[in-house]
């Protein structure tokens, strides 16, 4: 039972596509975004570049000093990005537990 309700607060992760990549014939949004080499580098949006920024929890764009969890997907509502990729259709986080925030937390947890 426990296992079941781990599984619904973190939803289902998608799975990579045999490699398809989202960006592949698009500008990717460090690109477009003008990202600095330091937020690329830990950004999961360049990791996990089978799926859109937009669907995935915890990417740079999502967070803020203020303890956000990567999950809000507001700040994407007026990217660029999402406005010229996203064909209109609403914002669904496809891959949990990947993202920057995440890794905090891990991080946090292994210092205590």
């Amino acid at each position: 039972m426990a296992e079941v309700i781990e599984k619904t607060k973190k939803g289902t992760p998608v799975e990579e596509t045999n490699g398809v990549n989202f960006w592949a014939d698009k500008q990717a949004c460090w690109e477009k975004c003008h990202c600095p080499e330091m937020i690329k580098a830990e950004c999961p949006a360049t990791n996990y570049q089978f799926v859109a920024c937009w669907e995935i929890e915890g990417t740079y764009c999502k967070l803020d000093d203020n303890g956000a969890t990567g999950k809000d997907t507001s700040i994407c509502e007026v990217c660029r990005v999402y406005k010229k990729y996203g064909n209109g259709e609403p914002i669904r986080i496809k891959l949990f537990g990947k993202g920057m925030d995440t890794q905090l937390k891990e991080l946090a947890k292994t210092a205590k």
